[in-house]
């Protein structure tokens, strides 16, 4: 894809679209509430939380975007000046609230931006079944991915696993206050499940 025409996750001055994946600060370095440079492409989730993150953002720069669904974009090639058409899809990357995964196709073939993604083979998922039937559509050409835990010495139980672990934990120690550490998104899902289970309250 020609430069000059849209950045994911990257904020410096030049392009002519951005997308966010997700709103995680080492994704959103170089945004600020006085970011103004073009129209801004993240999930409904994601978009309702630059009130609070970034004050005094300009929101009329966000374009809130459906999931597992194609999006057009009409640009401007910056070397020969002629329309280039943008369509685009983000599919739920099971990250943390709102993280989303970019699909690009146009004339330049077929692009996968993963961002932070969860990838659960045992899972029935409609966000996988939507990336899959997409990419047997369409073959990706470039995937940008993050592969931080690609190693295989990496063995994560499934959430389901890791929240009931956590709950008996918890459950085992009914003398003690428990506290466990949330940097800013993506632990809410757990403290929903621990408190149910539990039937106890979370402070936060």
């Amino acid at each position: 894809m020609e430069s000059g025409l849209i950045s994911v996750d990257r904020w410096r001055n030049g392009s002519q679209a951005y997308f966010l994946t997700h709103m995680h600060s080492d994704h959103t370095r170089g945004l600020s509430g006085d970011w103004s440079q073009a129209p801004l492409y993240c999930s409904r989730t994601t978009a309702s939380l630059f009130p609070s993150r970034f004050p005094g953002f300009d929101l009329s720069l966000l374009r809130v975007v459906p999931l597992s669904s194609w999006t057009s974009l009409s640009l401007r090639s910056p070397s020969s000046g002629s329309t280039v058409r943008l369509h685009f899809m983000a599919i739920d990357a099971h990250h943390c609230p709102g993280s989303v995964m970019f699909l690009f196709r146009g004339d330049f073939g077929c692009f996968l931006y993963t961002g932070d993604f969860r990838w659960d083979a045992d899972a029935a998922d409609d966000a996988r079944n939507t990336l899959v039937d997409a990419i047997n559509e369409s073959p990706v050409d470039i995937l940008y991915l993050d592969n931080t835990y690609c190693n295989p010495i990496y063995s994560f139980p499934s959430r389901q696993v890791a929240a009931n672990l956590v709950a008996d934990i918890i459950a085992s120690h009914p003398s003690h206050d428990i506290i466990i550490a949330v940097d800013s998104l993506g632990k809410e899902d757990l403290l929903v499940h621990v408190s149910r289970i539990l039937n106890i309250k979370v402070s936060y």
